[in-house]
């Protein structure tokens, strides 16, 4: 295929991701103010412990079989419908195996959490896995149309039942559980019928022939999906031990403005994850994946300093009363948030040659980084220890990741310019950390624009084109 139909492939492929997944992001971003003037800081930080831990079973449980969905679905010597059975097969028996941990770790005393929250993570847990099959599996018949308009019903659905549960109803947080799961069960069910995956599943033949093969490919993702998680989420169990719930609550809320960014990393993390599939040359001949890098890692750490720009302003609108301090980690997490784009680019490289195996050396190493740096620094300087930890061990995933990437292909990017333009945004980092006053940071971003200046000329002169102005 020539560059400009892959370039326009992945352009198509982006806006609808964006129509599909940046909704619900945005939505539940403009919720947060809602929630943290509705929830105390102690009941949102056992919520979220609940909603961390969901994030942790669901690819153990599943041996996170939604990554071979995927990656299968798209190969041509495999039956998409055979793919899909053994995805759901592997759900059922991943939802037994919870029924029966749940009720005998709730029977013996070790679970001591409510029975709502129990529910809660019951359910979070079955519609989580069923919606990761089904969008890998829809996303891998092209059909990301039907993917976007689900993602958009999602959002009101949650929405409405926010305000309703919330606001109307004054539920607390049981409301807040409700609403958390009702816009995905609505979803799910949407994407199963309009996708016609019964259809498929009826068609499905012999799946012993390729349950082996997918479990291996996805086997070693278990280990890279428990590195994420401690890089994302195991900060909060240890933040929550040494400092209590209610730290955990502000340092929660946090991760909501480099959310931000994340939901824009994530509508082009969808896109790739075909593209790096179909399009994978190992020379990288046209300089595509080279190219792709390029504008990808630069429009990432230019929307990382913007809003570390804005940072202080955001959190005015958005955090209330005791929540308001969570402005501090920020900055520190959305660098993180920044490499972990990177590394989950670099990521979808390793699938497209099948090294699952590296995919979870590298996470791991870095997962082992951070548990280290948040046992040392979390008891001396709380949340900040977290959010520097999180920081490390997200670099840490794109810096092994990327070197790694010299033995599978030659993607041709300029690394001169890429180690100016960290360099800039650490600097820029520390300075929002200390006062988060937007004069200061200024000179940084600009500076950003300035390494940047090809592409955004690029860029201009592409959106002039299309719009048929003269520049």
């Amino acid at each position: 295929m020539e560059k400009n139909n892959k370039i326009k492939n992945l352009s198509q492929n982006a806006i609808l991701f964006t129509i599909s997944g940046f909704g619900t992001r945005i939505v539940s971003f403009f919720l947060v103010p809602f929630y943290t003037y509705v929830l105390s800081t102690g009941e949102y930080g056992k919520v979220d412990l609940v909603t961390t831990t969901v994030q942790l079973l669901i690819p153990i449980l599943t041996i996170n079989i939604q990554d071979a969905v995927l990656r299968f679905s798209l190969d041509e010597q495999y039956q998409k419908e055979d793919v899909i059975s053994v995805g759901f097969q592997t759900v059922c028996l991943s939802t037994v195996v919870l029924s029966v941990g749940l009720f005998v770790l709730k029977f013996f005393g070790i679970i001591t959490l409510e029975a709502n929250y129990i529910l809660f993570l019951y359910v979070s847990f079955i519609v989580g896995a069923i919606n990761n099959n089904l969008s890998m599996y829809i996303k891998a018949k092209n059909q990301v149309r039907v993917l976007a308009v689900w993602g958009i019903i999602n959002t009101i659905i949650t929405c409405i039942f926010n305000l309703l549960l919330l606001l109307v109803l004054k539920m607390g947080v049981n409301g807040y559980m409700i609403a958390y799961v009702s816009g995905t069960i609505v979803a799910d069910i949407g994407m199963f019928l309009s996708g016609n995956v019964l259809c498929d599943l009826k068609k499905s033949r012999n799946t012993s022939k390729i349950i082996c093969t997918m479990l291996l490919y996805s086997a070693p993702l278990i280990a890279n999906s428990l590195g994420w998680w401690i890089n994302n989420a195991s900060d909060r169990y240890i933040l929550t031990y040494f400092c209590g719930a209610a730290i955990n609550g502000v340092y929660a809320v946090s991760y909501k403005i480099p959310s931000i960014l994340s939901a824009l990393q994530s509508v082009f993390y969808n896109a790739w994850s075909i593209s790096s599939i179909t399009e994978f040359d190992a020379e990288d001949t046209d300089g595509f994946i080279g190219d792709t890098y390029t504008v990808y890692s630069s429009l990432s750490f230019l929307a990382c300093s913007l809003i570390m720009l804005l940072n202080i302003y955001i959190a005015r609108l958005l955090y209330s009363k005791d929540f308001f301090v969570a402005w501090r980690y920020v900055p520190l997490l959305l660098i993180g948030t920044a490499f972990n784009g990177l590394g989950l680019f670099d990521g979808c490289i390793y699938t497209a040659v099948k090294r699952t195996k590296d995919i979870s050396i590298t996470t791991i190493i870095s997962a082992l980084i951070n548990t280290l740096l948040n046992f040392l620094l979390i008891p001396i300087v709380g949340a900040y220890g977290a959010a520097f930890a999180t920081m490390v061990g997200y670099f840490a995933i794109w810096f092994t990741r990327t070197v790694g990437l010299k033995k599978i292909i030659r993607m041709k990017v300029d690394w001169k310019c890429q180690i100016g333009m960290i360099a800039t945004i650490l600097i820029q980092c520390v300075v929002a950390s200390i006062s988060g006053n937007v004069f200061y940071q200024i000179p940084f971003v600009l500076l950003l624009c300035i390494f940047q200046r090809k592409i955004l000329f690029r860029l201009l002169d592409k959106f002039v084109a299309l719009s048929g102005l003269k520049r």
